[in-house]
Parts: structure tokens; sequence; C-alpha cells
């Protein structure tokens, strides 16, 4: 009994040897697979199989059989935990490579930034132009015209040069009677000495102003000696003479004109 002991021991320890063996050959396997030297994978699980399977010693006797539901043999134990394929099928890990500082990046293009638009520029709207002022003429043309009324003159002698130089011209006598306190007189000389209406005085009259607001009683006979209808005068008081000293027109009794450019311009050229 003691020796048939004694032979299974053995035959378990050579079990043993030969289940070394084969994880040594499985695990070579697998190292030569995974360098690519050696057979290929199907070679190596036969050669596997084959170094797996032990052979049963020859004087292994049988055993009894009052002992045949005793512990498994170590045979089918080591039989049963050895398992090549798996190890010899394994594949290495794939490995990334690695990036290297040479290798172009894609790079994104700048974002643009839009310039916000500038507010137009706008043109200040032009200033509103004051309509024209026309320039007075000289205070005393070839016509004799000057503003106001001179106090204290010799009024029939001027009349009578004025008749004199009229006759040698061809021109007409303009005889204005009025004050100096007078505000159409002030209207009327301020139209009279615009460059329009005094070039008209120029072109065809000489001037003769007389002062009839002082109460002269020369100024105020010659005025009669003009002007023979009644009532008051209107000042100021217009009188056209031509070259014989004759009275052409004379307002006291037609009127005046409109005190204005437009009035007076059409008055001169009428009598003109």
């Amino acid at each position: 009994m003691a020796a048939h002991r004694r032979k299974q021991r053995t035959a378990g320890i050579q079990g043993l040897v030969r289940l070394s063996a084969v994880s040594l050959t499985v695990a070579s396997a697998a190292i030569a697979t995974a360098c690519g030297v050696g057979g290929s994978n199907e070679d190596a699980a036969q050669n596997v199989s084959v170094a797996a399977a032990p052979d049963a010693p020859a004087d292994a006797p049988e055993a009894p059989a009052d002992q045949g539901t005793g512990a498994p043999a170590p045979m089918e134990a080591a039989t049963a935990s050895a398992s090549p394929t798996a190890a010899a099928t394994s594949v290495p890990p794939r490995t990334r490579p690695s990036p290297s500082a040479s290798s172009p990046v894609a790079k994104r293009p700048a974002a643009t930034t839009k310039a916000a638009p500038r507010p137009a520029r706008t043109t200040p709207a032009p200033a509103p132009t004051r309509p024209a002022v026309k320039k007075s003429a000289p205070v005393s043309g070839s016509s004799g015209f000057t503003s106001g009324y001179p106090t204290g003159a010799d009024a029939p002698g001027a009349v009578r040069a004025a008749v004199a130089a009229a006759k040698a011209d061809g021109k007409k006598v303009l005889i204005d009677f009025g004050a100096n306190w007078c505000g159409n007189c002030k209207a009327a000389d301020r139209v009279f000495a615009t460059s329009d209406v005094g070039a008209l005085l120029d072109a065809s009259y000489h001037v003769v102003k007389v002062d009839i607001g002082s109460q002269d009683s020369s100024a105020f006979d010659l005025l009669r000696d003009y002007c023979t209808g009644e009532g008051a005068y209107k000042m100021p008081v217009l009188v056209v003479l031509d070259g014989s000293g004759e009275v052409v027109t004379e307002t006291h009794s037609t009127g005046n004109p409109e005190l204005t450019e437009t009035g007076l311009g059409t008055f001169l050229r009428k009598w003109a």
C-alpha cells in the first residue's frame, strides 16, 4: 500500500514538471510571435499541443477499485490548467506615433474684425444770403444831387443856373421841394442815392434841392410859381422843367409816385 502511494506521488511530481515545461514552451511561443521570430501561430499551437500531452508511466498500476471515488489524478489537473492558445494568439498593443515637432499643424485663419462704419460727414447748410444792397451813388454826380436840403441857399438862383445848363445839354431840370425833418423826403433821398436811380439822374437831369421846411418866404414863392393848384403840399414836391424853364410836370397836381426804385425810376424815365 505504501509503495503504491509513493508511485502516485512520483507520477504527480512528473506531471508538475511536464506542466512547467509546457508553460515555458507557451511563453517562448508568445514572445517569438510578438517579435516576429519563429513559425506561425498554428505551428506554435501545434507544438504546444504535442508537448502538453504527458505520457502515462508504463509501470503505473491501475487504481484499486475501492479508491475509484478518491482525489483526481494530478495529470488531469495539469492538463486542464494548460491553455496555450490564449497566450499564443495575444496581439501586442499598438503604439500611436508620437507627434513630431516638425509635423505641420493646421492653422485657423485669424478672425478679421470689420471696422465700424464711420458716420457719414454732413455738409453744413449754407448760410442764408441776404439780398444785395445797392450802393449809393456819389454824394454829388453830374446831376448835382445831394442828400438833404440846403438851408438859406439861393433857391431862385440855383434854378436859373440849372435851366441854363439844361438848355445847353438838352437835359431836364428836377426841382425837389422838401424839408430835412420830412420822413418821405428822406426816403426819396435814399432811392435817389442808389446806383440805378442815380444813373438816371446823371444821364437826364440837373437836380435842385429847395428847403421849404424852414419857412423861408422866397422858397415858398418859388414853389407857388410852379405849382398853382390849391391845397396843402405833400412833400416831397417834384417839379420837372425843360431847357426853357417851362413846367413839364409837377406832383402837387398829379400826386407823388411810389418812393421806391421802381416808382421813382418809372417817373424819371417818363419825363426825361
